[in-house]
């Protein structure tokens, strides 16, 4: 009996390895999170896969180490999606950028990845679009989001650990899932990334369905739940906290910093004020540029320029459409930006401000342009009620 009993186990055993083996080599061939070099094509261009999008957290921490860039974007999905890969070609030709930038990403996973860059590259700048959702320190790190897999742990100490990417990426029933996907052409390309992280495409022209639902969203969920603060997740640090060590950590590598503050739509601000944030939205400005004043102080250099981009001027308070037959130039929704205006931030990042739109946050202006952007409220909402009301109306849902 026990040699009848050891004979099926070891039969067991020996086929089991044998189809685990099988189809490790089947995901690792196909290779559905686009982690291991096989070119996919898409519209004439070498692509990710189709199933990128779906694990861009890992994805884009691979990218990183693989792609190896000098310059390096980060930010959330407004970062991620309102920047053309075109202008790699037009506004820094001599650089291998990669934008890193994926939805959701708060400011401990910027922290995080800039650190995961840093150590697994020679960067020489870094682009990171802000965004004041991004320091709610109670929203913990998206469900993708990995210590593991990143080059140093929050210290800065080597930590790497690819076991759980290789589980992930050939292990796994999500990776045999993908790459039978793939390989049957039923998964289709939702979002589409090129190998430097770009997508190639930003989302679709806005009207005032996509925009009510984005927002939605933000009052129900983004902001509100939990209420906003700006104390991490873990009461240990504050999101400044981490915006702080960003900083430090170019100055001690010497790479160049451009922070910049999405111009989401005057819709958007006006759900902060709605909200009850107004005064935290404007703290939250001040108190950057006086941590960017402080470090630049403590290294004897100068700071790191803040570009905000989210005031009241001709982009941002476009026309909503009734219908969804009148497109939209610059934005998807209230908070995503068209990839036409994210050529316009970069710009005025890298060939200076135009058309007043971009300031630069200093020390000795500050105030005057934080009572300029309450200023372009009062004339916003004057030339808008129906949006105003709109907003007002869906913050009214909470209470």
């Amino acid at each position: 009996m026990n040699h009848i009993f050891f004979a099926y186990s070891r039969r067991f055993f020996i086929i089991s390895t044998l189809l685990f083996g099988l189809s490790a080599v089947f995901c690792y061939g196909v290779d559905p999170f686009s982690v291991y070099g096989k070119v996919y094509f898409k519209e004439g261009k070498v692509v990710n896969s189709p199933a990128f999008s779906s694990q861009i957290q890992m994805g884009k921490a691979i990218g990183i180490k693989q792609y190896k860039p000098d310059t390096l974007i980060l930010g959330s999905s407004r970062t991620d999606s309102g920047f053309s890969p075109k202008i790699t070609q037009e506004f820094l030709p001599d650089n291998k950028v990669y934008n890193g930038a994926y939805p959701g990403m708060t400011i401990y996973e910027v922290l995080r990845y800039f650190q995961h860059a840093n150590a697994s590259t020679s960067l020489k700048q870094v682009f990171i679009g802000l965004d004041f959702f991004q320091f709610h320190g109670s929203h913990r790190p998206n469900k993708g989001f990995s210590e593991e897999r990143l080059a140093v742990d929050f210290n800065n100490t080597p930590s790497e650990n690819n076991l759980n990417d290789l589980q992930s990426t050939l292990f796994s029933g999500d990776a045999l899932f993908y790459s039978i996907k793939a390989l049957t052409g039923l998964n289709k390309w939702k979002k589409v990334y090129l190998p430097n992280g770009f997508k190639t495409k930003g989302y679709g022209e806005g009207w005032i369905d996509t925009f009510s639902n984005s927002e939605e969203k933000y009052v129900h969920r983004v902001y509100t739940t939990p209420n906003f603060t700006f104390v991490s997740f873990d009461k240990k640090f504050t999101t400044f906290d981490y915006f702080r060590k960003i900083i430090q950590l170019a100055y001690d590598q010497g790479i160049v910093v451009n922070f910049f503050i999405s111009p989401s739509h005057a819709r958007q601000w006006e759900l902060i004020k709605q909200l009850g944030l107004w005064d935290k939205w404007e703290h939250w400005k001040r108190e950057m540029l006086a941590i960017t004043e402080q470090e630049s102080r403590a290294y004897q250099k100068s700071p790191f320029l803040i570009y905000d981009f989210s005031t009241y001027n001709k982009y941002s308070t476009e026309a909503v459409p009734r219908d969804t037959d009148t497109p939209m130039t610059w934005y998807a929704d209230s908070s995503h930006y068209s990839q036409a205006l994210g050529h316009i931030i970069f710009n005025n990042m890298m060939n200076g401000v135009e058309n007043n739109f971009g300031q630069i946050l200093k020390t000795e202006t500050v105030g005057a342009h934080i009572k300029a952007i309450r200023q372009g409220r009062e004339q916003y909402i004057l030339e808008h009620p129906q949006d105003a009301a709109d907003i007002k109306s869906l913050v009214a849902t909470r209470l």
